[in-house]
């Protein structure tokens, strides 16, 4: 694996737990949501622009992905 994907894996992991604690959700139902709407997908599909600010900001982009979609969590 590369330096590139072990930081996408690492941003996708940090914002996951960052999520699960956030929204007060078990691992299981904040699987679910992240399957659901590709949000380790999001991730890494946009980590060159979500790197250059924190995994907070991070959240927050996932967050306002959700609410765009619907999903209030």
């Amino acid at each position: 694996m590369s330096e590139y994907n072990i930081d996408i894996a690492d941003m996708q992991c940090w914002v996951f737990r960052m999520a699960q604690a956030r929204w007060k959700m078990s691992a299981k139902d904040c699987t679910a949501l992240f399957m659901k709407y590709n949000i380790l997908g999001f991730i890494a599909d946009c980590y060159d622009i979500l790197h250059l600010n924190s995994y907070e900001c991070a959240l927050n982009d996932v967050e306002d992905l959700l609410k765009n979609r619907g999903v209030i969590v």
